[in-house]
């Protein structure tokens, strides 16, 4: 009987050391395993607390401090003068850079053509009266001006009338076609060289002393002419016509 009994008491010793060694192997393996996971238990537990370790949930949270002292510029701005200032930093008024950009906008402007300088001539025509008789009449002209004031004066002699001086009942005796060939004043002689057209007049007697009569007076209205030489194709003839007015000495006023 005692016997039996300490059977059963080693049989029962025997298996609380086995219960033990079998509690300490489990918690053993369960440390290890931990252990060898603790990275990712720690990301977990991480994330369960909001991005909070463990650590930092039992210590309070830690504010960034501030400085009140006003901060210190490490290159302070210089003074300087109004004078260099306005230099510097031009203010410009919105109407000048309107003004600037609409100048550039526009299209360069063509340069324009000075005018020629004009001035007033006289020249003579007639008018006839209802009885025949012829008289002159002077009309003053606005013609450009040039070096030879005395050739405009025939040329637009030369020309007639205008349609407004014609409805004031002005003509000439010039005979038409006449051509002016030259023009040259020696002392107070103009030498004045007409085409042969001026030689011969439809109108007879009266017609060249009438023609002529323009010519004359037309010249002398300069102060440096006081005579006039009539030349036919560059040489002296003695008269218009056959034998009409003589012309081979210099004409004045008086002449007529």
């Amino acid at each position: 009987m005692a016997a039996r009994k300490g059977s059963q008491a080693r049989s029962s010793l025997r298996n609380r050391s086995v219960g033990c060694l079998f509690w300490i192997c489990l918690l053993a393996i369960i440390v290890a395993v931990g252990y060898a996971a603790r990275g990712q238990i720690s990301d977990t537990f991480t994330r369960l607390m909001g991005g909070r370790t463990p650590a930092d949930s039992r210590q309070p949270a830690m504010h960034p401090e501030v400085s009140r002292e006003p901060m210190r510029d490490a290159n302070p701005p210089q003074e300087m003068s109004p004078d260099r200032q306005s230099t510097q930093n031009p203010v410009r008024s919105p109407s000048a850079t309107t003004e600037r950009v609409a100048a550039t906008s526009r299209a360069p402007a063509a340069p324009q053509a000075e005018k020629p300088a004009i001035r007033k001539t006289r020249l003579f025509f007639l008018s006839v009266d209802p009885g025949g008789a012829i008289t002159m009449k002077g009309v003053v002209r606005p013609i450009p001006q040039s070096d030879s004031p005395l050739r405009d004066t025939l040329e637009a002699l030369l020309k007639g009338p205008t349609a407004q001086e014609i409805n004031l009942g002005l003509l000439t005796m010039i005979p038409s076609g006449t051509t002016l060939r030259g023009v040259t004043v020696r002392g107070d002689i103009a030498y004045i060289d007409f085409s042969q057209s001026f030689r011969f007049n439809s109108l007879g007697l009266e017609g060249m002393r009438a023609q002529l009569r323009q010519v004359v007076y037309a010249a002398t209205e300069f102060p440096t002419v006081k005579r006039v030489q009539v030349l036919i194709e560059g040489k002296k003839v003695d008269y218009l016509g056959t034998e009409g007015v003589r012309i081979d000495q210099p004409l004045t006023r008086s002449a007529f």
